[in-house]
């Protein structure tokens, strides 16, 4: 048996939806096990910089945890990639971003992508610096939003379905996107893709799908992140917070 830590972005467990339970249920690859990690303490969502900021050093705390506890892939479950490249520094684990590895996997299914997410600005400066920070402007189409908070999809999931199908429908017209991805993990297990895909004719990817299905190739060629481009952060004393103390003892402090 395989096991995959999801690692949660946000201050509550989303594992309690039943919805997102048996999402992840129906994703898990046969031979895996998929354990939910959650964060201490957290924003209730992640909509912008300073949400991911202060949910930083918690998430984190949970990527150091996975790691010490022997699981074989970790997945942040956030389609901002919070703390991607410290959760590579820290460990050895593969860590899979899920809008890093949609982002190209998109362009084996395309040439221009664009990322529909949910309300507003702030969250699409991080998907706009997301795609700058994987050099992938060239290739971006555009980066749309609806109107509807994440925390608000649970309780309009058909005015969500309607939205997105609307949108992606205007990336393909108007925009020229031939591969669209989601820019949030909090759709996956809200929406249905398969009509969309039908009618608008383009791959619509799903980012947590994808980061599973990456983490399972990872898994089974013996591939992990380069420590190269990852190092391994030296060890020094900590002015500890005392609700992280000795959460980062055996990879960060002397």
């Amino acid at each position: 048996m395989k096991l995959i830590a999801l690692i949660g972005a946000t201050g509550i467990d989303w594992w309690t939806d039943e919805k997102k339970n048996s999402f992840v249920k129906l994703h898990t690859p046969q031979g895996y096990r998929i354990d939910n990690f959650t964060p201490r303490y957290g924003t209730h969502s992640v909509e912008s910089e300073v949400d991911e900021a202060y949910n930083a050093p918690f998430i984190l705390e949970q990527v150091a945890k996975a790691s010490r506890g022997g699981y074989d892939a970790i997945v942040i479950d956030c389609a901002c990639d919070p703390i991607l490249d410290a959760a590579r520094q820290i460990t050895t684990v593969p860590v899979i971003g899920p809008m890093n590895s949609s982002l190209h996997f998109a362009l084996t299914l395309g040439t221009r992508f664009s990322i529909i997410t949910v309300q507003g600005q702030s969250l699409k400066r991080c998907m706009e610096a997301r795609v700058r920070k994987e050099a992938l402007d060239t290739f971006c189409a555009s980066v749309r939003f609806f109107t509807m908070p994440v925390l608000d999809i649970s309780k309009r999931s058909e005015a969500a379905q309607k939205n997105l199908s609307e949108l992606c429908k205007r990336v393909v017209v108007e925009d020229g996107a031939d591969v669209i991805v989601l820019g949030c993990t909090g759709l996956s297990h809200e929406v249905d893709l398969k009509p969309i895909m039908n009618e608008v004719g383009v791959p619509i990817l799903d980012p947590f799908v994808i980061a599973v299905r990456a983490a399972r190739l990872l898994v089974e060629s013996g591939l992990t992140h380069s420590k190269v481009a990852y190092p391994t952060p030296p060890r020094k004393k900590i002015a500890e917070a005392p609700s992280l103390e000795g959460a980062f003892d055996d990879v960060l402090k002397d």
